[in-house]
């Protein structure tokens, strides 16, 4: 018998998993056309802020300089203008007066009295020498001749009628003195100077100075239109009235009478649209047969067809 042999079929279907597409990642390429142009724009970039940082830098230093110098030339003027300048104030006369009556006026028979109110006025360092021993000295009278600067100090000088033994005697006198808003102190006792000298030529005349003459022939005769107009309003008007021409108004109110303008001292300075007029005018005090003569001086600012005053100076 023959054998035959078995074949075993497997009917089942096994489904092979459908297998997916690997992804492979895009490399990244730089583009280096790009990456140029990206940093020359920031250097660019940079080189501007840090010129820009420098310009201001510069322009600051410059700026502060200008300041110092500013700074320093008003300082000198100030220093100018108090050095030797005379002024009166009447407080410190009221004090130096005080002073100068117990300083010149001592009483034999209380010394300690004397030195006691002596160092009311005196700098708490400041003592009487051991040499004062004037006890028959009497003050007559004495007048302030002015306040100045001596080396930065404020200075006191006053004309003094001395007697000493029944007989007077006239002696100029600086007194150093230390000025706090209302409160004062002899810093040096008085010494014996000469009288202060006052008259000199330290300036300029304040109206002198007009500028270039405005050429406009239209403007000028305007000008002086107006100015003739402001002077006859500023002598007989209010200073309430004046305020619809000035700035800064003023009025004299009557107390003159304009007597004449003239015309031939007149310049006009400045623009068209903010001309500077000088001019001389008489006036006479009403009521009466006294008359003067005057400078004055306008900062025009043009309105429609007229002027407004910005700045009126007299001299």
């Amino acid at each position: 018998m023959v054998n035959i042999p078995k074949f075993k079929i497997n009917f089942e279907y096994e489904k092979k998993k459908k297998e997916k597409p690997i992804k492979i990642p895009k490399a990244h390429t730089l583009n280096l056309g790009r990456v140029r142009s990206i940093v020359l724009l920031i250097l660019i970039g940079l080189f501007i802020y840090f010129s820009y940082v420098l310009i201001l830098a510069n322009a600051t230093a410059h700026k502060n300089k200008a300041l110092q110098q500013t700074v320093a030339t008003l300082n000198q003027r100030i220093n100018q203008e108090n050095a030797g300048t005379t002024s009166y104030n009447p407080l410190v006369d009221q004090y130096m007066t005080q002073f100068l009556k117990i300083y010149y006026s001592p009483a034999s028979d209380d010394s300690d009295g004397r030195t006691k109110q002596l160092s009311q006025y005196l700098a708490s360092n400041l003592t009487l020498p051991s040499t004062d021993k004037n006890t028959d000295l009497k003050l007559v009278s004495s007048t302030i001749n002015g306040i100045f600067t001596v080396d930065t100090v404020k200075t006191a000088q006053y004309s003094l009628t001395v007697e000493a033994n029944k007989k007077q005697s006239h002696l100029t006198v600086d007194i150093p003195y230390q000025q706090e808003n209302e409160k004062l102190t002899v810093t040096g006792l008085p010494y014996v100077a000469n009288q202060i000298n006052s008259i000199s030529h330290v300036g300029q005349a304040r109206l002198t100075n007009t500028g270039k003459t405005l050429n406009s022939e239209q403007t000028t005769t305007k000008v002086a239109k107006f100015t003739k107009q402001f002077a006859q309003k500023y002598v007989s008007s209010s200073t309430k009235d004046m305020a619809f021409l000035m700035t800064d108004p003023v009025g004299l109110d009557g107390a003159v009478d304009l007597v004449s303008l003239d015309d031939s001292s007149m310049k006009v300075s400045g623009t068209s649209k903010n001309p500077i007029v000088t001019a001389t005018m008489t006036v006479k005090v009403h009521d009466s047969d006294i008359t003067q003569v005057q400078t004055i001086r306008l900062y025009l600012k043009q309105q429609a067809s007229t002027y407004f005053v910005t700045k009126f100076i007299q001299a």
